[in-house]
């Protein structure tokens, strides 16, 4: 009964605030962008969403859809953790770097025969001085596969140095590993 009572008690406060600071509180950092990535024969969605009390505090997702709409890939970021977003001061701004963000042609591989090679004995692939670090469960021999089918990828800022690629596999979307360069 107590909690319940607590519960309407902040309830009401809330309610009760004065109307300047209610606006300040709906002011926040909520932004949207969308892309649309044509890979192969498919074509998918890209949405990217921020919300928060301010763009300094925002959380970040982005979610992939397969032509029908269901969701294939999504992924949360502290907004302020993405090299990308992270400069966003207010949710103009916000809205302009989301969009960038997931460009299918803003950068990265676009298809997995442009990805690094592994040489024999490696602990992983190299790209110059920058490693890329393979997805969990994928061996050697399953990257090398993927390299020479030259499948559509799409790579994303998911850091400050380093950003996440994706490829089409099997008619879905699978993480093949994460990229790292200079930050």
């Amino acid at each position: 009964m107590r909690a319940f009572l607590i519960a309407a008690v902040t309830v009401l406060a809330a309610a009760c605030a004065p109307a300047e600071e209610q606006e300040v509180m709906s002011e926040g950092c909520d932004a949207r962008a969308t892309s649309q990535w044509t890979a192969g024969e498919a074509t998918y969605s890209i949405e990217a969403t921020s919300q928060g009390p301010d763009c300094a505090r925002a959380v970040a997702t982005i979610v992939i859809r397969d032509s029908s709409g269901e969701p294939d890939f999504a992924e949360v970021h502290l907004a302020g953790h993405v090299m990308s977003l992270a400069d966003a001061s207010d949710t103009a701004a916000m809205q302009t770097a989301l969009g960038e963000w997931i460009n299918p042609n803003g950068g990265g591989f676009q298809h997995s025969g442009e990805l690094p090679e592994w040489v024999a004995n490696a602990s992983s692939p190299i790209n110059g001085e920058f490693p890329f670090y393979v997805a969990d469960g994928i061996d050697r021999d399953t990257y090398s596969s993927i390299r020479s089918r030259n499948v559509p990828m799409f790579c994303f800022v998911q850091g400050m140095e380093s950003m996440n690629c994706l490829a089409v596999e099997e008619g879905g979307i699978a993480h093949v590993g994460v990229q790292s360069f200079p930050g």
